[in-house]
């Protein structure tokens, strides 16, 4: 890779030696991406060979990050290397995906507390691997990279695949509960907008429960499967299950402990039908399972591949399909808590919706 000198340019663009003027729109789009508030170093690989990076590692603001041998040269190579690797890595997750009928993967996220590596798949081996060094600047940079790879595709005639579930998903709208009474996670109506106007979703037409305002309209659907070895810690999982499952967004949740499963599920829900035409319920919850109990071990190896980036260990990774998303937290060495999304137009709420799941059972001492 060879630094491309421009005058008054902030950006550290570098490019491989084979690089023309067809990657000039990729140049422009990532000079468009990288902010030091988002993600702050983006590179593209074509079968796992580097061709174009941009960057701004340089910047006074991310001096803490870079200190003593921890050049901002020597994150560069590392970074690179990562992106090398990967090509790899995801090659053996696609293939350990393949039973949950979901497609191939199409956005990755593998973040620490305050880092994280985004994977973008773009088009046949082409990718975008993106670096984000400050926590409160993940989602920003997940979204710009999502609409990078986007455009990227529509660029080349391709179709946006909807990275991260951010397009077309439409907004949630929340009424306010009757006077008196609390607010309660649970479902309210959500407009999609389309070409042909604002519609309603189909799950807003489902009835509400009336009291207790805590309970929860899923609760007579939920589906659980308990591990041989049934505990308070797995008690306080599955009570979780009442108050976070949705047939609209998160589907399935799991507590995986040392290869034990422990899960809880609204697949069963009839407006879910046409997410199983082909692999059905018990299939679908099997693979699950077998992803889930997987995950651990597959945990320590991308723990090893990212430590030069991240530099703790791995906490939560993204993993989102062409169908869907699942969703991993690592609680501890052994413990990591599962969700899943179906629809691909509800990846970003679910992931919210998984992210109180792992609060409330963190604090609930979980």
């Amino acid at each position: 890779m060879v630094t491309v000198p421009e005058d008054s340019l902030e950006h550290h663009v570098a490019t491989a030696l084979h690089v023309g003027d067809e990657y000039n729109g990729i140049i422009r789009e990532f000079r468009r991406a990288v902010r030091i508030t988002g993600v702050q170093h983006v590179e593209y690989y074509d079968h796992g060979l580097p061709t174009v990076a941009v960057d701004l590692l340089e910047d006074p603001v991310l001096a803490a990050v870079f200190r003593g041998s921890r050049t901002v040269a020597r994150a560069r190579s590392d970074y690179e290397t990562i992106g090398r690797q990967l090509n790899h890595r995801m090659t053996e997750l696609n293939a350990s995906l393949t039973g949950l009928a979901g497609g191939r993967l199409i956005r990755t996220v593998f973040a620490a507390d305050d880092r994280a590596v985004l994977y973008f798949d773009v088009d046949n081996g082409q990718y975008i691997v993106g670096v984000c060094l400050t926590g409160d600047a993940l989602e920003t940079a997940d979204r710009s990279l999502s609409e990078t790879a986007a455009r990227i595709r529509q660029a080349r005639g391709m179709t946006d695949p909807n990275y991260g579930g951010y397009r077309g998903s439409g907004d949630t709208y929340r009424p306010a509960p009757p006077a008196g009474q609390a607010s309660v996670d649970r479902p309210g109506e959500t407009r999609a907008a389309d070409a042909g106007g604002d519609a309603v979703h189909v799950f807003a037409s489902l009835p509400r429960p009336s009291a207790p305002v805590f309970a929860s309209p899923w609760a007579s659907l939920i589906h659980r499967r308990w591990s041989s070895a049934r505990d308070r810690r797995e008690e306080l999982f599955q009570a979780q299950a009442v108050n976070i499952l949705q047939p609209i967004d998160l589907q399935y949740i799991a507590l995986v402990r040392d290869g034990r499963m422990s899960a809880a599920d609204v697949l069963d829900h009839s407006d879910l039908n046409e997410f199983f035409v082909g692999l059905g319920r018990s299939a679908r919850r099997d693979a699950f399972e077998k992803v889930g109990v997987e995950f651990l071990a597959l945990s320590d190896l991308l723990d090893g591949l990212l430590r030069s980036v991240l530099n703790r260990r791995l906490s939560r990774t993204v993993l989102d399909v062409e169908k869907g998303a699942l969703y991993f937290h690592r609680l501890s060495r052994d413990e990591v808590l599962l969700g899943v999304t179906l629809d691909q137009r509800r990846v970003a709420h679910a992931d919210q919706r998984f992210q109180q799941l792992v609060r409330r059972f963190t604090a609930a001492g979980g």
